[in-house]
């Protein structure tokens, strides 16, 4: 059986990078300020995260994906020949300046891998805010486009404040930005695949500014003005702690743990899970296996051959978990359940509540 398998980021540099990854997460180097992102698990080729310890310590996730897609997988692994890949990307994000105004292409298209995500604010700067979709200002497509890669982008594009706890889904299509004075936690579909429309002027040292990709971009952007971006989270409260739900599509869904008052249980229902720490310490005791001790800023994975992980963590702990849903109602069930209403569960699932 595979271990519980916990993994070392890669780190990146980029030109909007700057040091919150190494002050709030300790991931870097001090007096590095140019590191933007952490990438915590990955099965890209050009990043590809290793186990951090263990008998698969040193393998990378696509190693370990390749020889072990079933026990890691379980009914994920499908039926293809062709090599498995991971279907989910997860990083953390420190912004000290605007990322450029970008936007993701969907399933099917031909322009791309597929990009939907979503953002967690770990952290932010007062005032901070996050550019979602397109204002509803009733411009025809062909002028919100034009706008979008000009210097006036930000009269059309729609700017929501952005707060520590706050969650956000962004579906392929919608054209967005992450602005300056944010520490994200970001889970994506496998792809790195990003069209930008404006770079806000910005040039590298020697003066030549990165490269646009507005054609792709218009074939791919969403310019319908909606709502429903910022997701309002429902709570269950169990015996051993508050499980919060952030966000869900037929992606990824995301859940946060907290106020632990003992040991918890997690159960698997044949599909991994994926857990960070973003608060506190956490113990994961498997039936079978060894123990993992977990601590800010670490994530690791629950492969889908452990039935159930006894979760034990510190009052304070803060942990982030995520799978991909069985279906729908996997995730309304519960939340019915505990008593939400069907059009607050609606909401979980981003514009037009999962059914757009």
């Amino acid at each position: 059986m595979l271990p519980l398998l916990k993994f070392s980021p890669v780190l990146l540099p980029k030109p909007w990078g700057g040091d919150m990854l190494w002050r709030l997460l300790q991931k870097g180097t001090a007096g590095d300020d140019r590191m933007g992102e952490s990438w915590e698990l990955s099965d890209r080729p050009e990043a590809p995260t290793p186990v951090a310890e263990g008998q698969l310590s040193g393998q990378t996730l696509t190693e370990v994906l390749a020889g072990n897609a079933l026990e890691l997988l379980g009914d994920l692994r499908g039926t293809s020949t062709s090599p498995v890949l991971f279907p989910l990307l997860y990083k953390f994000i420190g912004a000290r300046e605007k990322l450029s105004v970008q936007v993701h292409p969907g399933d099917g298209s031909p322009l791309g891998e597929a990009k939907t995500e979503c953002w967690y604010v770990v952290d932010a700067f007062p005032d901070a805010a996050l550019i979602v979709g397109v204002r509803p200002e009733g411009r025809s497509r062909e002028e919100t486009l034009a706008l979008l890669t000009s210097p006036a982008c930000e009269t059309v594009l729609q700017r929501l404040p952005a707060r520590k706890g706050d969650t956000f889904f962004i579906p392929a299509g919608t054209v967005h930005a992450i602005t300056e004075g944010l520490l994200l936690y970001e889970v994506q579909q496998n792809s790195d695949t990003t069209f930008r429309l404006y770079d806000w002027g910005r040039v590298d040292a020697h003066g030549t500014p990165r490269a646009l990709h507005v054609a792709e971009g218009a074939a791919v952007a969403d310019t319908r003005a909606r709502a429903g971006y910022h997701i309002p989270p429902l709570t269950v409260t169990h015996g051993s702690h508050v499980e919060t739900w952030l966000v869900a599509c037929p992606y990824f869904a995301l859940v946060k743990w907290s106020v632990f008052h003992g040991p918890a249980r997690l159960e698997t229902h044949g599909r991994f899970r994926v857990v960070t720490v973003l608060a506190g310490s956490v113990t994961m005791r498997p039936v079978a296996g060894d123990v993992m001790h977990l601590g800010v800023g670490n994530t690791a994975m629950i492969p889908a051959c452990h039935s159930v992980v006894a979760v034990e963590a510190s009052t304070n702990a803060e942990l982030l978990l995520s799978f991909v849903p069985e279906s729908a109602d996997e995730v309304r069930e519960p939340l019915r359940v505990a008593g939400h209403a069907p059009a607050a569960i609606d909401a979980l699932f981003g514009p037009g509540g999962g059914t757009a």
